[in-house]
Parts: C-alpha cells; sequence; structure tokens
C-alpha cells in the first residue's frame, strides 16, 4: 500500500483528544522522532502503530507496543 501522506504533505492535527481508536492517525514519540502512524490495536493502555506503506514502515512490527501516552496528537485533517 502506498503511504496515505507524502513527504511535505500539510496536515493538522490536535492535541486535545480523549482516546484513539484503531484506524485513527496519530503523531507518536517513539524515542527522540515523532512519526505518523495509523492505530491497528489497542489494548490495556497500549497501542500498535503501523504505516500505510509496510515494505518500508519502521512501526510497532519492528519495535513492539507503545504505552497510550506516546500519542501527542491526533490527525483530524486530511481525513485519512
Amino acid at each position: 500500500m502506498q503511504p496515505a501522506l507524502r513527504p511535505g504533505r500539510l496536515l493538522l492535527a490536535t492535541g486535545l483528544f480523549a482516546s484513539v481508536k484503531p484506524g485513527q492517525v496519530v503523531i507518536v514519540r517513539h524515542g527522540d522522532i515523532e512519526k505518523v502512524k495509523r492505530v491497528q490495536r489497542v489494548r490495556e493502555g497500549q497501542i500498535f502503530v503501523v504505516g500505510d506503506n509496510e515494505k518500508v514502515s519502521v512501526d510497532s512490527r519492528s519495535f513492539g507496543w507503545l504505552p497510550v501516552e506516546s500519542v501527542i496528537a491526533k490527525v483530524i485533517w486530511p481525513q485519512l
């Protein structure tokens, strides 16, 4: 699958949210890097995030589950 966001594309995100759900696109902090990923699964305060381009994406398939607190914003535009 091709990535939904191409490099240089603008997006609008909010840090004001109550919860995250599978299918939503979020900005997460992993180490010192902020990444835009899609939430695939949520369980007991943790999220499993994946990139849309699975062949090259560095995501939870490589680094595992993240705490929900790693989400710093939810993407609200464009709707992906």
